[in-house]
């Protein structure tokens, strides 16, 4: 009877963590009034501490992100990159912008590419430019890092280097006692600067010029080191965090407008605001995930009968894709989570 009861523990255990739902976030590109975005503060204008571990910079880093959208939704065209900072004429992703200050750096995605830029404390203005179509209505990881003793900048698309280069050194972190526009922002920039905006141009000077993303998010890790040294398979699962992760941002909550930083980084959480508005409203907390939907053994999107069959037939083997919970064994637990989640994604 006890070793009855601990199977079906471990069972439910198991369906448990599968059935925990994953969601991501759609942004709809309003760009006005601080909303349809998510905002994390990095510093506190009043006084002269350190920000939370969001506020990257100081070291190396590395940003990376899911994303989907379509082009018609993100029509600004392609810029020209080099010793500018052209990446502010895309539909920005992620803004951790300082107006009309250096030390800064954001990523947007123009005529289809990802474009990854960094203004250095007075050492000039630098932007570099991704090679593929990312506006294909395809879930795609992009990852950009930045080494801070050289400047050096790389940008990955799906694991492929596309774009490198060498850009301005130092400390890019927002400064401690940083001091934002009073004028910059038809007023006064408190309420953008010292934040790190995702799906938006934080700013909201001007909507036509300065256009935000429309398009969905997920899986947002900051880290403090480089993470890649060159071309890499593009995750297959969310992130866990480690000692270099500085925030995390699974997007997992569902509903609500807290945005929970899962990193446990030192110093942290830094946890963000879901500022919701606009028309359409937005962002919307959605099930599209770039992640295989649980039971769905084949990954084609849809828990169907092959799904069912794999597993019937892979039924007492070892690992391989039907062991859908991972726990080395083709058994009931796999057979019950794609009979739960059946029909889904279909």
């Amino acid at each position: 009877m006890q070793r009855l009861m601990l199977s079906v523990m471990l069972i439910l255990s198991s369906l448990y963590a599968c059935f925990a739902q994953s969601y991501s976030l759609r942004f709809f590109g309003n760009g006005v009034n601080d909303i349809d975005r998510v905002k994390i503060q990095i510093d506190d204008p009043t006084n002269n501490l350190p920000g939370p571990p969001a506020d990257i910079g100081a070291t190396d880093f590395t940003i990376e992100f899911w994303m989907k959208a379509d082009a018609a939704d993100n029509p600004t065209s392609a810029v020209s990159c080099g010793w500018n900072v052209n990446w502010i004429y895309g539909n920005i992703i992620i803004d951790r912008d300082r107006f009309a200050q250096d030390r800064k750096f954001g990523i947007s995605v123009a005529g289809g590419r990802i474009v990854f830029g960094v203004s250095g404390n007075g050492t000039g203005d630098f932007t570099i430019c991704g090679t593929s179509n990312v506006l294909d209505g395809q879930w795609h990881h992009i990852a950009v890092q930045r080494r801070r003793s050289d400047g050096y900048m790389w940008l990955y698309v799906d694991g492929r280097l596309e774009a490198h280069g060498d850009g301005p050194n130092g400390d890019i972190s927002y400064p401690d006692n940083g001091v934002p526009c009073s004028w910059c922002c038809n007023g006064s920039c408190n309420f953008s600067d010292p934040y790190l905006v995702f799906g938006a141009e934080k700013h909201d000077y001007d909507p036509n010029t300065y256009p935000s993303y429309n398009g969905y998010l997920d899986e947002v890790r900051l880290s403090t080191v480089l993470r890649y040294a060159g071309n890499f398979t593009r995750p297959t699962q969310p992130f866990t965090p480690d000692s270099a992760t500085a925030a995390l941002y699974h997007f997992d909550e569902g509903a609500g407008t807290v945005i929970l930083d899962s990193s446990n980084a030192p110093g942290g959480p830094s946890n963000g605001e879901l500022r919701y508005g606009g028309n359409p409203a937005g962002p919307i907390w959605t099930t599209d995930t770039p992640f295989r939907r649980a039971g769905d053994v084949d990954g084609n999107g849809c828990v169907d009968d092959a799904d069912l069959l794999q597993v019937l037939f892979a039924f007492g083997s070892t690992g391989g894709a039907a062991d859908v919970n991972s726990d080395g064994i083709v058994d009931d637990a796999d057979l019950l989570i794609v009979l739960f989640n059946f029909g889904s994604g279909c």
